[in-house]
């Protein structure tokens, strides 16, 4: 009987079983023997980049590696900073802006200046109050709330590997003065690094490093939910196991006010060759306030003024974290889209995709149409309509895109948020087929008049931007259970 080593196949076929495989995992085979080594390769087509030295070294060394650094086609920006003490949640106003940079005992908080004098020192103390193992009490509700979110996110769903992993890390947790410990010595970096702007100088340094760079995502989530990051970037894969700590929810966007890290933005999108943009900003806390001061970043025109630099892009998609019920009748300022997005300078797009923005449907519309026919897939997702107008009456305006020629028309993909009483962050149903047979065809709508908003059970899919294994279809609960997915009782102490 004949035998074939491992190392003796093809480089194809070691290409199709390491592509399963986390960089984690090959650099372990490739460690077993030099064989593995020189057949196996890193997956390198993407580095991050934040204020954490960490990060900012990995990235450096892979843009110094004469092999790694052609391999890079995407930047991940982590826009987002490690909060230095409460954040405003829809329970409390209090918050917001967090520690300043000067954390001395005497410096007041730059979000609690806005109260009356005689209620500032009040709550600046509640917050300051440290428990009896010497951790403050932000931080601790902070980590408590990680782990109620967890649970809620699991809800009634049976175990998979990536929960029993999460659950395990758990049971893991360092003593919560570990955690304060540790955590108060990434605080350290993160203000040495802002203060130094290393994370900016390499930035620049990477962009000339990558030859075959296409795209850059700027991100506030990328640490996703605790134990569950988006992007498990080197910095969060050199946590202790366990570590439970808050997750940044803070956006700094650069598109406010003048800053150098909106002019290394903008000479990035001059760039050659530039393809891709994914920009995600963080609207965060639910009062009007809060959402009205981050559309104000928007209509100043820098983002459009930015954007309009790039004029070979062909993947554009701009979300934000607006998040509202689904008949919430709040007032909402508007922003056109054509002040946003120079669409009439990007004759080569070819996807285009939006999420989380208050629209008109008429707007809306007048956009869609603007766009190059070189657009071949369109997504909609989490929008909150003005003007009595909704994702029925938008659908039917839509069918107007059917006249194109057959080979122009888009594929048109729509996502709307779960139609339960505690929508989740990251989680919708998402709806392609119906669309399309609806737009282009002699289909149904897949949204009921009297519900416009909403889709019946039996269209779509339920996808969770934070964790690709969620997917199922949208069904009812109690075929969710038929289909092994989920149990019938939910149990709030379970991971």
């Amino acid at each position: 009987m004949a035998y074939t080593s491992l190392p003796a196949l093809p480089f194809e076929l070691w290409g199709c079983v390491t592509s399963h495989l986390s960089n984690t995992d090959i650099k372990s085979l490739r460690l077993a023997c030099n064989q593995f080594n020189n057949a196996v390769s890193l997956c390198l087509n993407r580095v991050f980049l934040s204020a954490n030295p960490l990060n900012i070294e990995v990235f450096r060394n892979i843009a110094l590696h004469d092999k790694f650094r052609h391999l890079v086609t995407e930047i991940i920006w982590d826009e987002a900073r490690l909060p230095r003490g409460p954040q405003r949640t829809p329970e409390t106003d209090e918050g917001q802006e967090l520690l300043s940079d000067e954390d001395k005992h005497d410096n007041s908080r730059e979000w609690a200046k806005k109260y009356h004098t005689r209620y500032r020192e009040e709550i600046i103390e509640r917050h300051k109050y440290k428990e009896e193992n010497g951790c403050p009490k932000w931080f601790k509700d902070a980590c408590e709330g990680n782990l109620y979110i967890l649970r809620d996110r699991k809800d009634r769903d049976l175990d998979r590997p990536d929960y029993i992993e999460r659950r395990e890390q758990v049971f893991a947790q360092p003593p919560l003065r570990e955690r304060w410990q540790h955590y108060r010595y990434l605080l350290r970096l993160q203000k040495d690094v802002l203060a130094d702007k290393s994370h900016l100088e390499a930035f620049l340094f990477g962009v000339k490093q990558f030859p075959t760079l296409k795209r850059v995502t700027i991100t506030p989530t990328a640490h996703g939910n605790l134990f569950a990051p988006l992007y498990p970037t080197p910095m969060i894969r050199a946590f202790p196991k366990g570590f439970n700590y808050p997750i940044p929810r803070i956006n700094y966007t650069i598109f406010d006010e003048p800053c150098e890290e909106y002019d290394y933005f903008a000479t990035v999108l001059k760039n050659k060759g530039f393809r891709r943009l994914d920009i995600g900003l963080l609207v965060n806390g639910e009062l009007k306030q809060d959402i009205e001061a981050y559309w104000r970043s928007l209509v100043n025109r820098r983002l459009r003024r930015a954007l309009s630099e790039t004029k070979e892009i062909e993947e554009f998609r701009l979300h934000t974290t607006f998040i509202e019920e689904l008949y919430n009748d709040g007032e909402y300022p508007l922003i056109p889209l054509h002040s946003i997005v120079p669409v009439e300078k990007w004759s080569n797009l070819r996807h285009f995709e939006l999420s989380g923005f208050v629209i008109s449907q008429a707007d809306c519309i007048s956009f869609l149409n603007t766009l190059p026919k070189s657009v071949r897939s369109i997504e909609l997702s989490m929008l909150r309509f003005l003007d009595d107008s909704n994702w029925y009456s938008m659908l039917e305006d839509m069918r107007r895109m059917g006249d194109r020629d057959a080979t122009s028309r888009p594929k048109i993909t729509i996502g709307v948020p779960i139609s339960n009483s505690s929508p989740k962050d990251g989680i919708g149903r998402w709806i392609e087929k119906e669309v399309r047979d609806f737009v282009y065809g002699g289909g149904e709508t897949p949204f009921e008049e009297d519900f416009p908003l909403d889709i019946p059970y039996g269209v779509g899919v339920l996808k969770d931007a934070f964790e690709p294994n969620f997917e199922r279809p949208n069904v009812d609960p109690e075929t969710l259970i038929e289909l092994n997915i989920c149990k019938e009782h939910y149990d709030p102490n379970e991971y």
